[in-house]
């Protein structure tokens, strides 16, 4: 007596598909549904009773002789859908539901169903795709989740030392390195500014901050001045030149 073939389809998240959508498969041979998963590989339930999905329809696929070929075709596809060889993109449940109905029936599963998966396959998307969602062939863990868990920055360094102003910093590398950069930024930019304001207006320095006194650069350009008036042989009496604002000449 033939035996029906159903594949009992599960949503896997809050979905209204249009063409495609997160679906979670398993084929339903006389009150035994088989399905496959990361690390368990090919593994049976109840009907309509797989974990984490919810129940969202049922279609016959065909029919088998018997439970004897059902047995023998699952048989020769566990190998393949062992739980390493598990991916979410590239070999799903969908694929092993894929894969049994053919054997059992010669007909594939509705397209929409795994559309998804093959959308991820295709170039250039698997291009774009994590490596924790290439994997497969025992190339990584079987169940990789969708997203990738957020790697754990190592601390360039721990412990306690000060800073330029004599403060004490404590904590990992990265706010240190921080903390110590913003205060060696502000003492430049402290003294950078301290030597602007020293500069007076014709670009002297004053008394107080630039590298020659004032009195000292209002002779070096008055004795400047009577160089240029009196010749290019002359010379300067620096010390005429201060006793006497400005003329010394010799």
């Amino acid at each position: 007596m033939p035996i029906d073939v159903i594949l009992n389809v599960y949503d896997l998240i809050d979905q209204t598909p249009l063409c495609c959508g997160f679906f979670h498969t398993g084929i339903e041979v006389l009150g035994a549904e088989y399905s496959f998963a990361g690390g368990a590989g090919v593994y049976e339930c109840g009907p309509r009773g797989a974990p984490d999905g919810r129940f969202r329809q049922s279609i016959i696929l065909g029919t088998v002789e018997s439970t004897a070929v059902a047995r023998a075709a699952l048989d020769r596809l566990r190998p393949e859908f062992h739980g390493d060889a598990y991916s979410l993109v590239f070999r799903n449940c969908n694929d092993f539901s894929s894969a049994y109905s053919l054997a059992l029936c010669g007909r594939d599963i509705p397209g929409w169903i795994n559309r998804l998966a093959r959308m991820g396959r295709a170039w250039p998307v698997r291009l774009c795709l994590p490596n924790h969602l290439r994997a497969g062939n025992g190339m990584a863990p079987a169940q990789a989740p969708l997203l990738s868990q957020r790697t754990v920055q190592t601390p360039l360094w721990n412990g306690q030392g000060h800073s330029l102003g004599g403060a004490s910093v404590t904590g990992n590398g990265a706010a240190g390195c921080r903390g110590l950069g913003r205060d060696l930024l502000a003492r430049v930019s402290h003294v950078f500014s301290r030597r602007s304001s020293s500069l007076a207006p014709d670009g002297s320095s004053d008394n107080n901050g630039g590298l020659f006194p004032g009195d000292n650069a209002r002779e070096l350009r008055a004795a400047a001045a009577a160089r240029r008036s009196s010749g290019p042989m002359q010379t300067v009496d620096i010390e005429a030149a201060r006793e006497s604002g400005g003329g010394g000449v010799t």
